[in-house]
């Protein structure tokens, strides 16, 4: 119980750090439109390259989540394979991905969340009226009751989810667009608040189904929702069986087509600047080919975030230290990168000391538990890795007399004139226009091979 209000909790937390990262973000360099671009300009190319190529691993690792949870679904509860949904989704939203953008993207993320929540609340009262459990086991059994890796959620998953959130080009997008700071605010604490409600309450009907017993269709638990909705029977009825599949697979699209769409914006301003967007749009397309064949073998959901979130983390801090003025020159790429390092290495002697073996350890902490110094340890040996890195940079710097490399004002050459999200939305006010003049400025900013920057 503990682990799943923590978890529901870190659902909603990050939309609210990352849109404030964000706002911070285009007020300071209205030129940027991705997190490659402030990167590039802050840090310079190998922290870029590096930032660039974790993100495509988080947003793939999601995308290969997806799949796999809409798989499971259709084995375990519906019984049919899981091939087919699979597919019908990847093509889909590859297809109105590549065709519309991020406007079709942001329409079509109303329509299936509106659909999605009408489905869950029909749901509830279902469950509401048919949840007749024989007995219920008090006190709650180890494994529901608190324990210690409910109280280890309590650090895992806020630190995971938003470090997360933080490397993955889909909510960033939604913050370029945003009509203003006032639409980003509203947005967000909404947006928050409804992921923490319904991830509680697809979460709770999983912990309800378990409590009672009843018969379980998949051994890792991310079916348990739906038993819940049999009641103690082997099966469900047909109608809530149907409703039930609908909406998970309406909300499933609505996510994959978001990491579609970042994984385009990704490729498209750091590997294919100057060149169509239509390369990196077929590229995703190729790139689903993989990741639905591993899709295929259903991993563990849980273990597959386990891996891009520690990667994600990893990296956090030395990123975050770039946004502060006062670090502005001393925190350069070298720090960066040896800030990624010393993370790196927090994590590897932690697995050491954890289980004694150095292979197992890493086993352990990148494939088997959520364990919280995984993510504690990282975020302070790497602030402390830049820190030390920033010194020592700083002691050869004045004994060298080398200057600090200052970054100059986020401008794209050849492009001053170029109108930022807000200052279109500013005469419209639709956000039509807004999501179209993201499509439209990012493609203008592929023309440009340099950015100016020291």
């Amino acid at each position: 119980m503990i682990g799943l209000v923590a978890y529901s909790v870190s659902c909603g937390l990050p939309i609210l750090i990352v849109a404030r990262v964000g706002a911070v973000l285009h007020r300071k360099y209205p030129g940027v439109l991705s997190l490659g671009d402030f990167v590039q300009w802050r840090f310079g190319t190998i922290p870029t390259i590096l930032v660039s190529l974790v993100m495509l691993l988080n947003m793939s690792i999601g995308l290969c989540a997806e799949y796999t949870s809409i798989g499971n679904l259709m084995e375990f509860v519906i019984g049919a394979p899981r091939l087919p949904i699979i597919l019908c989704v990847a093509i889909v939203t590859s297809i109105y991905t590549a065709a519309g953008g991020l406007y079709v993207s942001i329409l079509t993320d109303v329509a299936q969340g509106a659909f999605g929540i009408g489905l869950l609340v029909i749901m509830a009262i279902y469950v509401a009226v048919t949840y007749r459990p024989e007995s219920l086991p008090t006190p709650l059994p180890e494994g529901l009751g608190a324990n210690y890796w409910g109280w280890a959620a309590i650090a895992a998953m806020p630190i995971s989810m938003t470090c997360a959130t933080l490397f993955s080009e889909a909510p960033w997008q939604r913050i370029w667009a945003s009509a203003d700071d006032r639409a980003l605010k509203r947005g967000s604490i909404l947006g928050a608040a409804a992921l923490v409600v319904v991830c509680f309450l697809y979460g709770f009907g999983g912990f309800l189904s378990i409590w009672a017993g009843f018969p379980q269709s998949s051994t890792d638990g991310s079916t348990a929702f739906f038993d819940l909705l049999g009641a103690g029977s082997e099966t469900a009825p047909s109608w809530i069986t149907i409703l039930a599949a609908l909406s998970t697979v309406t909300m499933n699209e609505g996510c994959v087509d978001s990491i579609q769409n970042g994984i385009v914006d990704t490729l498209a301003s750091r590997f294919f600047r100057g060149k169509s967007v239509w390369y990196p749009r077929v590229l995703v397309f190729l790139i689903n080919i993989p990741i639905v064949f591993v899709s295929l073998k259903g991993y563990d959901i849980i273990i597959l975030f386990l891996i891009g979130n520690l990667i994600c983390t990893i990296c956090a801090v030395p990123l975050l230290l770039g946004l502060v003025d006062r670090f502005e020159g001393y925190v350069t790429g070298w720090s960066f990168i040896t800030g990624v390092l010393s993370g790196f290495l927090s994590i590897v002697v932690f697995g050491y000391v954890k289980v004694g073996d150095w292979y197992e350890g890493l086993r352990y902490t990148f494939v088997l538990a959520y364990d919280w110094p995984s993510f504690v340890l990282p975020l302070i040996f790497s602030a402390i890795g830049v820190a030390i890195a920033a010194f020592i940079e700083g002691a050869i710097r004045k004994a060298l007399g080398l200057a600090y490399p200052v970054p100059l004002a986020f401008v794209p050459q050849g492009h001053d004139d170029v109108k930022t999200p807000e200052e279109q939305s500013m005469s419209s006010g639709d956000v039509e226009s807004v999501a179209r003049g993201y499509d439209q400025k990012q493609e203008v900013f592929q023309e440009t091979s340099t950015v100016r920057a020291q």
